[in-house]
């Protein structure tokens, strides 16, 4: 079995950008299961559900919940377990990083976020955790880089304490737009191959049997736009590989 494990970020940026369908369709042929945690549920539907702003993305992520799209992790390991797991890694995981001067821990990831490792380390199973949040991907992949990026936004010197990162070394992750990437190159995206304007100059389309770059260009800065940590070279970059 494999899992895809949703932090909630990516849910809601896709939600937004009114791909959720093609979330359906990447189920569809994905090899295994959708899971998210209850931390992420009360991010993307409970509390949501209670704001008329966003009631309507919520019910159509419970909706999906609903149909199986996503599965909860409770059917694969408890609550209770993965509680203390997430509470074991929120220590772990905001303990790396604290002031130089007072030695005050500094504060990485939320439960969301730990949750969707805590799942990681628990499910044995091949996964990766589908994440935005530049921070939490940097913690296990790049500390270096994340005590200078939050020394620059914090405006003070930090330390990392290298014991912790041994702990967080193993997970694999995935943006939203890699996502999305990976939709399109499978020519999930109904409107990637469309009419284009005809290389005569007038404005009567024609097919062109090719996929639109256009559509890759609009859904990696849609989601970009809506959180995804992804810069504008890594976009023209992933263009370049179509």
């Amino acid at each position: 079995m494999k899992y895809l494990i949703f932090d909630a970020g990516p849910i809601i940026s896709l939600t937004m950008n009114g791909m959720l369908p093609i979330l359906e369709k990447l189920k569809d042929v994905f090899d295994g299961e959708f899971i998210l945690t209850p931390h992420v549920r009360r991010e993307v539907v409970d509390k949501p559900m209670k704001i008329k702003k966003f009631k309507l993305e919520a019910i159509q992520v419970n909706d999906m919940i609903d149909r199986g799209i996503f599965k909860m992790s409770s059917e694969i390991i408890s609550n209770q377990k993965l509680d203390q797991e997430t509470k074991r890694l929120l220590k772990v995981t905001n303990g790396v990083l604290r002031t130089s001067a007072t030695k005050e821990k500094i504060k990485i990831i939320h439960d969301g976020e730990a949750a969707c490792l805590a799942f990681s380390n628990l499910c044995e199973a091949d996964n990766v955790i589908v994440i935005d949040e530049r921070t939490t991907r940097m913690l296990t992949e790049a500390p270096q880089n994340l005590e200078k990026m939050m020394e620059k936004k914090l405006h003070t010197p930090l330390d990392v304490e290298l014991s912790l990162l041994n702990d967080l070394k193993k997970f694999k992750f995935i943006r939203s737009s890699e996502l999305l990437f990976i939709a399109y190159k499978k020519n999930l995206i109904p409107f990637a191959r469309n009419s284009v304007p005809s290389k005569l100059g007038t404005n009567m389309p024609f097919s062109s049997g090719k996929k639109n770059k256009d559509v890759l260009d609009a859904l990696l800065y849609g989601v970009k736009f809506k959180g995804a940590a992804i810069s504008s070279v890594e976009i023209e970059e992933m263009k370049k590989l179509v």
